[in-house]
């Protein structure tokens, strides 16, 4: 019985198609969204830790330059007041943002395997 030989370089280990280049970038796209909002996310986080480490410097350089334990003592409070307001106020953001890179990791998952299976039909 005769068998259909395929020229070479047209099948990967035999059976499958090789990807064009098309099929390729249907392929990494996936990946390039879900990239691209992780380092998104990352920028945000380390935009707050800068900004809140600044605020941070300046609470010690007044602190430094108080002379009444009272007014101290109101500084300091006024700093736990606002460090907590800001880490709750950042968290949240991070959850939303965390459930918006779930959803997608999903919907990448699933155009990267729709990608995937075209590829390996050869459409």
């Amino acid at each position: 019985m005769a068998t259909k030989k395929n020229p070479p370089g047209t099948r990967m280990a035999g059976c499958m198609p090789v990807p064009n280049v098309g099929d390729v970038s249907s392929m990494m796209a996936p990946q390039l969204r879900m990239m691209e909002a992780l380092i998104a996310q990352n920028i945000e986080v380390l935009d707050f830790l800068k900004t809140r480490f600044e605020r941070d410097r300046e609470m010690i350089g007044e602190l430094a330059d108080t002379a009444d334990p009272m007014q101290a003592m109101n500084l300091w409070g006024e700093f736990w007041q606002r460090m907590m307001s800001d880490y709750a106020t950042e968290s949240s953001k991070l959850a939303t943002s965390v459930t918006g890179i779930a959803e997608r990791a999903v919907r990448s998952a699933t155009e990267e395997g729709e990608a995937i299976a075209k590829a390996a039909a050869g459409k």
